[in-house]
């Protein structure tokens, strides 16, 4: 009978002693992994990498941008100024309204979140979409450029710019009630928030220009639906109250010529050529139509207000009684009149509402021909 040799696993199980030899070597135990430990080493690989290429696009921290441009505007409106430009990268142009005096309050940041991110040639930039609004509900938005450098975050266009108030037309310019020294710069930086300008200007004047809201380079008048990336410009004009204020100052001017005429600076004379036309001494001039008169403004650095050159809408009319001359020398009483232009006459408007009229006698226009009354 012939019996089968051993299987290997039987064979294993056989242990042959031969005297004096040393006994073989057990095999080192296999290392068994689950498959639940296999799963888990797997999601740890792929959150790793997850975590490379995060960091890759957010190489300073998930929300520095986002925290630095928040931090930027809550230091603007809290009027903590040094703060905001400590995390603002302009260095050029002038500096006059970076001061706390300059801002209003009257606003909110309503959203700041960063929308893009790449490798500049600077190094890591953020972009972040910031939104700030004003006190009557008026949104505005604007994105912030971030360098992520070594030294903590840049907002490289964190301030705004606008021109300077006399290269507008007006004497200084006033944001806020503030109103700084004359400078020779030609544009301005300007912080995030609500300006209302040239508030203390006087009730006579309309200078075209409502309270608005900045954010970076970007403007918006309160209650518009439109904003510009420019200042928002004006020219001053003359408003109800003004009009009513120079007519009254016309009026009382030429009340006052018509009782002391013939004096330099009125209008109320014959014309200096005119040599047949004689007015007796003693004899009176009367207002019969007061001008209708209106303004344009005219910037002037030699006077303490603003300047404006008057024009006339309606002449007005004198007339006085006077002795006229034939050419062959006779002599006849006659009554004349005389238009009443404002062409070439200053009206100069002070902070405090007055206006104060400078008339050129020897402007063409005036007085410069008399016809008689029927």
């Amino acid at each position: 009978m012939v019996s089968n040799p051993p299987t290997p696993e039987s064979a294993s199980e056989i242990t042959l002693r031969l005297d004096g030899g040393p006994e073989p070597e057990r095999p080192p135990p296999r290392l068994r992994i689950s498959n639940a430990a296999l799963a888990f080493a797997t999601v740890l690989l792929l959150l790793a990498a997850g975590a490379v290429t995060l960091a890759k696009w957010l190489p300073v921290g998930e929300r520095t941008a986002e925290e630095a441009v928040r931090s930027f505007l809550e230091a603007v409106r809290a009027g903590d100024v040094d703060e905001a430009l400590a995390l603002a990268g302009d260095d050029f142009g002038n500096d006059q309204f970076l001061v706390p005096q300059a801002l209003d309050d009257r606003w909110t940041v309503a959203e700041v979140a960063q929308v893009a991110y790449e490798e500049s040639p600077e190094g890591p930039e953020a972009q972040v979409y910031a939104e700030i609004e004003a006190y009557d509900g008026t949104r505005l938005g604007h994105r912030y450029r971030v360098l992520l450098d070594a030294d903590g975050p840049v907002i490289l266009n964190g301030l705004g710019y606008t021109v300077r108030g006399m290269d507008s037309g007006f004497i200084a310019l006033e944001l806020n009630g503030h109103t700084p020294e004359p400078g020779g710069h030609s544009s301005l930086l300007i912080l995030p928030g609500v300006y209302v300008p040239y508030e203390s200007q006087p009730a006579t004047m309309d200078l075209g220009i409502s309270p608005f809201l900045t954010l970076g380079d970007q403007f918006i008048e309160l209650g518009a639906e439109q904003a510009t990336n420019g200042f928002p410009g004006g020219w001053p004009a003359l408003s109800e109250t003004g009009h009513e204020v120079l007519d009254r100052s016309v009026r009382a001017y030429l009340d006052d010529c018509a009782e002391r005429a013939p004096v330099d600076g009125c209008p109320f004379a014959t014309p200096p050529e005119d040599e047949r036309i004689a007015v007796p001494a003693g004899a009176a001039w009367e207002i019969t139509a007061y001008p209708q008169v209106g303004g344009s403004y005219t910037y002037r650095s030699d006077v303490d207000g603003h300047g404006f050159d008057l024009l006339t809408a309606e002449p007005g009319a004198i007339e006085v009684d006077a002795v006229v001359t034939a050419a062959d020398g006779t002599e006849r009483q006659t009554r004349l009149s005389c238009g009443i232009w404002v062409e070439d006459v200053d009206a100069v408007f002070d902070l405090d509402g007055g206006v104060t009229l400078a008339w050129d006698r020897s402007a063409p226009g005036v007085c410069d021909a008399m016809i008689e009354v029927d």
